[in-house]
């Protein structure tokens, strides 16, 4: 037999913090096992967010790879990379499948990169340069381009060029610009860049303000068929012509830069808005505003160098967005650079908004945002051809989000521009900063230094550098803290020398925070400095704290934000490892994972040690470490379940110190895979490990430090084998509390259960890839299997161990590489001597509620969250399916009330937290010409639903109609003959089969052009009456559970008809 979709070394680990739930619903595009390309080539096959099987690229036989899943990532990284990736060498996104979903790659033949460094243009020549970061962009085909990366001389950097988006008429005067325009100043003579999604020049707001325009965005024109872009460029600069000056913008005498960056869908990569960045630079811009922005790492990125860079070079200041995920520690990147003037959002009572995102910054936990702004329902232009908001009055739209907000900070900034006309951006950021409006609730990393006012700045001569300060951590313990001192230096920009009383603003314990004069006398036209001390030693409670230092005079007033860290109790912890020779390693892959707290880190040196600053807590340490032997490489597979830190800790972790794994199984048979690992359940989530090889050889395990009490750790050994005969053979075992240190294991036949499947076929020339994943009887799994190539109908015999194991079956049904359908079985427990036959690919095809394993079933609820997520193609059996589709379609009613559809199979909406009677419906089709059965299936439910915790995933009431008749080889019956179908009801959530409480059943001989009702005797089986000259059955039924639930179900062609 051929093995499917193998890599030959695969290492993982899962951590999930919130319950595992299906998948979304397909669409008409997608294939049921969603494989996804990685730069390297390799293919990754990915079920339920759950990664089953690796494929090697061509010329990438033997490979390794290092799988991880979080709440929000699941990275698949080939042994070839990771190095690369773990020194930051390459871009760890390049290899997380979520994120090239999300950015729509995944299932593209190539790959978007930005490449830095001397050698880029040898491998992208005819890429985009963006010479503020020294690099270029280009797309990389997928295979070819990861050969000439790696051998190419003067390559930094490799970065995915990720995808950023827009972060979605009182508010002018809220910021105090009237008071401005009364003095003359408009923005006149200044340039203001929008990069965004472009501009609208026929808005009579903005049609005398655009100075030039560019297209970076890959689409074909610069008009902007999305909307943001003309809002934000209005609120900076609109005329107001069309409201009669009601809707005037900020700076209604600036002019416009249009440079185009975001897509008609607001969205663009990393280097379309650098491209953006430096033509905006390039044609002079004064100010530039970027209402965009995407999640930001501890490294500085491609965006944040280029905001630092371009900010140096030429003055210009870039306003960007703080971002809408209203979080602490939520900044988005690029408005996490040093240089940026960092925008937040509040609404027109001067409230925080509650979208708008929270400092500290990630890394070093820094003061952002800068300021704030009006964010909250702004009132702008509305371009005719955008598919963003809904018109308020002709011609204008409300929108939300710190996108609003920072158009309002760019447009002050003109304003100001107009008025110091030879002040750089950083001036004009001190200046907006040290004038701002604090709110009295509000800390620094909410606020920064507060809501702009321009009616204060243009009277300002008074600012601070820097415009904030940020002290950073101090380590713990704090009873020897030495304060921190920093200086503050104010300038003057007035005629006259001015005196500040100085005075600190703060709800700090007493003395973390003080000055070192009361007053300071700042010359005409020139600076004073004055000393800001922090004392983390001052209190008793740690975490963040912020103050301001206010500067009066009169009624002028400066602040400056300042703010630390003081660290919750922590300690070092070193980890040294040691490959096989007893040398530091230097290739191995480290995992840190707190088992009570949120840390999840890959540390990574050369040197083979790593020191860590940890909170005191638990924590679980996996550490794979290779060792290298002529062309060979062996692996160590490490792990401690548990390790306290209560104190500064050292631990080796030493490859010699890991045994081998031998299992020999009690026939002739070559191994297909071998899966090591464990997995671990804690109060705050689950995380899982895997280590797969076809050589046992190549790798040695050993469990490090105490057995863990009861079932929360479970040890793995999953051996999968093909015999001699052509049968399977899946010897798998569980320990719990313990990761072996080394295995060994003689099987006997006496000890296996004997399974033989039956492989239906429902069109010719198909092949089938039979897979078999073993779970633990208790406790969490995380397990591999290896698809066999088997054909379509035939049989495979399986030779399975049975103490502590339980199984789940996986048939595939292929056209060459490409998967047309996709059967998964319920979980099963076997015993040992005994011989089981378990059918798959059997009609009649339809929905089913499987139980297999996922909390909410198939339809469910979390919070107001509705999820409608079916297997609409399960066969007889009862195994759960999916398919291919031609359409789909789904509606979601609430009392009668349409409130959610889509062209899926199945989908989700918000809905309230009162109880409502909801109707949900998918239909679909799927090709004849690939299927010949069930080529169209419907189901309608109706049930009731009101308010769960944000926390449970609660299966719904809703059930599926199994029709199973007893069919030949070929899935059909015979014509013109009585013939009964049994009817049965399949709960979700437990998958519990019973009768209905109610049944109706019709039948269709003309593929559902007519039907025809068939009597249901007791609740149990239809009884049809089959034409002598019909070609094929379809069947209709409605039935209600004992609680009054109902659903209609309807599969065209459900079986066919031999004369």
């Amino acid at each position: 037999m051929r093995r499917v979709g193998f890599g030959v070394v695969a290492l993982g680990l899962v951590f999930a913090t919130t319950p595992a739930v299906h998948a979304n619903p397909l669409s008409t595009k997608e294939s049921p096992d969603r494989q996804i390309t990685l730069l390297t080539g390799d293919r990754v096959v990915v079920d339920n967010g759950r990664a089953r099987q690796v494929i090697p690229g061509r010329g990438r036989d033997g490979m390794a790879f290092s799988v991880h899943r979080t709440a929000d990532h699941l990275y698949v990284i080939p042994a070839d990379a990771l190095r690369a990736v773990a020194s930051g060498q390459v871009d760890r996104r390049l290899f997380d499948i979520r994120t090239l979903t999300d950015f729509g790659y995944a299932g593209r033949d190539t790959v978007p990169l930005i490449v830095t460094g001397s050698g880029a243009t040898r491998v992208a020549a005819e890429g985009r340069t963006l010479s503020s970061i020294d690099g270029v962009a280009y797309d990389a085909a997928k295979g070819d381009a990861w050969r000439t990366l790696t051998t190419t001389r003067g390559v930094s950097r490799i970065w995915l060029d990720g995808k950023r988006k827009a972060v979605l008429d009182h508010s002018v005067p809220q910021i105090g610009a009237p008071a401005a325009w009364a003095a003359g100043y408009t923005g006149a003579g200044v340039k203001v860049a929008v990069i965004d999604t472009g501009v609208d020049q026929t808005h009579p707001d903005l049609a005398n303000q655009q100075l030039a325009e560019a297209n970076f965005s890959g689409t074909p024109d610069n008009a902007d068929h999305y909307g943001h872009g003309t809002h934000v460029a209005s609120i900076v600069a609109g005329t107001g012509a069309k409201s009669g000056g009601r809707y005037r913008g900020v700076a209604d005498g600036a002019g416009i830069l249009d440079a185009k960056v975001l897509d008609d869908n607001g969205s663009g990569q990393d280097s379309w808005i650098i491209a953006g960045m430096e033509w905006a630079v390039e044609q002079g811009a004064d100010i530039a505003n970027l209402s965009l922005g995407g999640t930001d790492t501890p490294e500085i990125d491609p965006l944040e160098e280029a905001v630092n860079e371009l900010s140096a070079s030429s003055g210009t200041l870039f306003v960007v967005a703080a971002g809408n995920s209203f979080g602490d520690g939520t900044i988005g990147s690029p408005g996490s650079a040093d240089a940026a003037l960092t925008v937040g959002a509040v609404d027109r009572e001067d409230e925080l908004a509650d979208f708008s995102s929270r400092g500290p910054r990630v890394g070093d936990g820094a003061i952002k945002p800068d300021v704030t702004a009006p964010g909250v329902d702004i009132v702008a232009a509305l371009h005719s051809d955008g598919t963003v908001g809904e018109p308020v009055e002709p011609g204008y739209t409300a929108l939300s989000g710190t996108s609003m907000a920072t158009p309002h900070v760019a447009g002050a900034a003109a304003l100001l521009a107009q008025q110091h006309p030879d002040y750089t951006g950083q001036q004009l950021k001190e200046l907006l900063s040290a004038s701002a409006s604090p709110h009295a609730d509000l800390t620094a990393f909410q606020q920064g230094a507060g809501r702009i006012d321009v009616a204060r700045a243009i009277t300002q001569t008074v600012t601070t550098d820097p415009a904030n300060v940020s002290i950073g951590k101090v380590e713990w313990p704090h009873d020897d803290d030495v304060p921190v001192t920093r200086s503050v230096t104010y300038t003057n920009d007035g005629d006259a020398a001015v005196t500040l009383a100085l005075s600190l603003d703060t709800t700090a314990p007493q003395g973390m925070f003080s000055l070192g004069a009361d007053e300071v006398t700042v010359p005409a036209g020139g600076t004073a400095e004055v000393q800001v001390t922090a004392d983390a030693g001052a209190g008793e409670a740690d975490g963040y704290f912020s103050a301001a230092v206010v500067a009066t005079e009169g009624d002028s007033v400066t602040r400056t934000p300042v703010a630390l860290d003081r660290e919750v109790e922590s300690y070092d912890l070193t980890i040294d490892s040691i490959d096989a020779t007893g040398a530091p390693a230097s290739g191995y892959n480290m995992l840190v994972v707190g088992l009570d707290n949120s840390t999840f880190q890959a540390p990574y040196d050369e040197d083979g040690s790593v020191t860590l600053r940890l909170p005191k807590g638990q924590y679980l340490i996996d550490d794979i470490v290779s060792t290298a032997g002529g062309e060979d490489r062996s692996y160590g597979l490490l792990v401690q379940p548990v390790l306290v830190l209560d104190e500064d800790t050292a631990v080796t972790f030493d490859a010699r110190t890991a045994k081998p794994v031998r299992v020999t199984p009690p026939a002739e048979a070559t191994l297909s895979i071998a899966d090591l690992g464990y997995s671990m359940v804690t109060d705050i989530g689950s995380m899982s490990s895997a280590f797969l090889t076809d050589d046992l050889g190549l790798v040695n395990t050993a469990h490090v430090g105490a057995p863990v009490p009861g079932t929360a750790f479970t040890g793995k050994v999953n051996t999968q084998w093909t015999g001699a005969d052509g049968s399977f053979y899946g010897l798998a075992w569980f320990p719990h509390g313990t990761m072996p240190t080394g295995f060994s294991k003689v099987v006997t036949d006496a000890e296996l259960a004997t399974v033989t499947s039956e492989l239906g076929a429902t069109t010719p020339d198909r092949t089938g890839g039979k897979v078999s994943f073993p779970f633990p009887a208790e406790g969490d799994g995380f397990v591999f299997g290896v698809a066999e190539e088997v054909t379509l109908p035939g049989k495979r015999v399986e030779h399975l161990t049975t103490d502590g194991v339980r199984w789940q079956g996986q048939l595939t049904q292929n056209d060459g590489e490409k998967v047309e359908a996709q059967l998964t079985s319920p979980f099963e427990s076997y015993q040992a001597g005994v011989s089981y036959v378990r059918p798959f690919n059997h009609a009649v095809f339809g929905p089913t509620m499987t139980d297999d394993g996922f909390p909410g079933g198939w339809v469910y609820r979390v919070g107001d969250q509705l999820v409608v997520s079916p297997a609409l193609y399960g066969d007889k059996a009862g195994n759960a399916g999916q398919s291919v589709l031609s359409s789909a379609k789904f509606e979601l009613y609430r009392d009668g009330q349409p409130i959610a559809s889509g062209d899926q199979a199945g989908g989700s909406a918000e809905v309230p937290k009162q109880d409502g009677e909801y109707r949900a419906v998918v239909t679909t089709t799927r090709p004849r010409e690939v299927f010949g059965l069930s080529t169209g299936v419907t189901v309608a439910w109706t049930f009731h639903s009101s308010y769960v915790d944000d926390e449970t995933v609660v299966p719904l009431p809703v059930s599926a109609i199994r029709f199973t008749p007893d069919l030949d080889a070929a899935n059909s019956a015979q014509a013109g003959v009585r013939f009964l179908v049994p009817v049965w009801l399949q709960h979700n959530g437990t998958g519990a089969v019973d009768r209905p409480r109610t049944l109706s059943v019709e039948a269709s001989y003309d593929e559902g052009a007519t039907w025809q009702e068939v009597e249901t005797p007791m609740n149990m089986v239809a009884q049809l009456d089959h034409p002598a000259d019909a070609a094929s059955v379809s069947l209709r039924a409605t039935a209600t559970d004992a609680a009054g639930n109902s659903v209609t179900q309807t599969v065209i062609r459900a079986y066919t008809l031999r004369k």
